[in-house]
């Protein structure tokens, strides 16, 4: 049963593959932030209360009764970190030590799309796809620290059918099973620097894994949306083979258990007047539970690879936004956010450079239509920057492979946004009108 389930999402995946693109770390740990054009422009603040986008489901699936229409949202993004790293390794004599990474990050598009319907006044069902977590990290070749990391891509894709019930004009709640599958790599350089690629040693592998949604949205009073919305932890079972040498390791199978962090959110709407809104959210990100993944197979004694080190702490995310509606048609939006990373100091490695971020953040609707919306976003994340020291007491030093390296990275992202809304309802002009 198990591979069937998988055989079903790798395939069902495929086309959300094709379109979506690469995925790219985009707020603490590798969360993958980029699931909302509108929400994208206020830096995510409010994300999780009713009275936005058909994308508040993904945070919270209690905000799809706020619909009472068949209505879609499609989302896509392109995605721009930029991050260096400078410093110096052991494994090889100056100046070969210090060649820096070049910039690790790679560019992306990626997509998120929802559908939303209402079986009845009060019951509502929808579906999302998307790419939760993910990023890809890949230095030039040679660098001083290849022996610590080369190219490192974690991918995820997850499919989410929701229900959410109407208790009375106040009260709403939601609820979603998830279904994911994930596509992970990791390479190292066993040869020291200038040594071109030829020599790689690591891990490739895919698994599936499953979760839950859940959320409720309370208005106490006119003008005041609250919502508080749940994506519960996944455990993802890798299955795949190891990279390289030495022989007979290489192609042997392995396996390895990822466990993924889940999220709460608190998010608030309030209405100034009937055209300001003022939009805050507040987020725990539960990323103490990853640990370290503890590597199996009938081999892996054999190699220098038995773990993947992760050990990060728990993460925060703090928004603040508004919505002004210029005109009937036309929506302005800006917000800014301060996040505070999972990764510390002491566990930050060459393969996630991740430190405390402040997001900056613009967008706008038009509406075309009574059916058609389009959306426009962009956001500068500042990420502050970051000291590396893979040493005796990083969890990424690996003792049976000593290789070291001390430096420190400077990263930055852009995120550009484009989105259409659709609602199919009633008040819509007919295509074709009958006399």
């Amino acid at each position: 049963m198990a591979g069937m389930l998988r055989n079903g999402l790798k395939a069902t995946t495929a086309i959300a593959a094709i379109i979506g693109g690469m995925n790219s770390a985009l707020a603490g740990g590798f969360i993958n932030q980029s699931q909302s054009t509108v929400f994208n422009g206020m830096a995510y603040a409010g994300w999780g209360a009713a009275g936005g986008d058909p994308s508040s489901m993904f945070i919270n699936p209690a905000t799809m009764t706020q619909f009472p229409a068949f209505t879609t949202s499609t989302n896509l993004f392109g995605i721009f970190p930029y991050s260096k790293i400078t410093g110096f390794g052991n494994t090889a004599a100056p100046p070969n030590n210090s060649i820096s990474s070049g910039d690790i990050g790679q560019d992306a598009f990626s997509t998120a799309s929802y559908y939303i319907m209402p079986l009845s006044r009060s019951v509502v069902v929808g579906l999302s796809v998307n790419s939760p977590f993910g990023f890809t990290t890949s230095p030039n070749t040679p660098w001083g620290g290849q022996n610590v990391s080369e190219t490192t891509s974690l991918r995820t894709y997850t499919f989410t059918p929701s229900i959410a019930f109407k208790y009375s004009e106040a009260l709403s709640f939601g609820f979603g099973i998830q279904a994911q599958y994930a596509k992970a790599r990791i390479v190292s350089n066993a040869a020291p620097p200038p040594v071109a690629p030829g020599a790689l040693v690591g891990l490739k592998g895919d698994g599936s894994g499953f979760g839950i949604t859940a959320g409720v949205t309370y208005r106490p009073w006119a003008g005041t949306e609250i919502g508080l919305g749940y994506r519960s932890r996944i455990n993802q079972e890798l299955e795949g083979r190891f990279i390289g040498f030495p022989a007979p390791l290489g192609g042997s199978p392995i396996q390895g258990f990822l466990k993924l962090p889940d999220r709460v959110n608190l998010s608030v709407r309030q209405a100034i007047n009937s055209q300001w809104d003022v939009l805050g959210t507040v987020e725990w990100q539960g990323w103490s539970r990853i640990g370290t993944s503890q590597l199996k197979g009938p081999l892996v004694g054999l190699g220098p690879l038995r773990a993947l080190p992760f050990e990060y702490k728990d993460g925060w995310f703090f928004a603040l936004g508004s919505e002004y509606k210029y005109s009937p048609k036309l929506t302005l939006r800006g917000g800014v956010a301060y996040e505070i990373a999972p990764v510390s100091d002491r566990v930050r490695s060459t393969r996630l450079t991740d430190n405390d971020r402040l997001w900056t953040s613009i967008g706008m609707s038009y509406k075309w239509s009574e059916r058609l919306t389009f959306n426009a976003s962009y956001s500068h994340v500042f990420v502050k920057n970051a000291p590396i020291n893979v040493v005796p007491g990083n969890p990424n030093f690996n003792p049976l492979a000593p290789a070291t390296f001390q430096g420190r990275a400077k990263s930055h992202v852009d995120i550009v946004s484009l989105g259409l809304t659709t609602s199919w309802g009633g008040t819509a002009t007919p295509v074709v009108a009958k006399y």
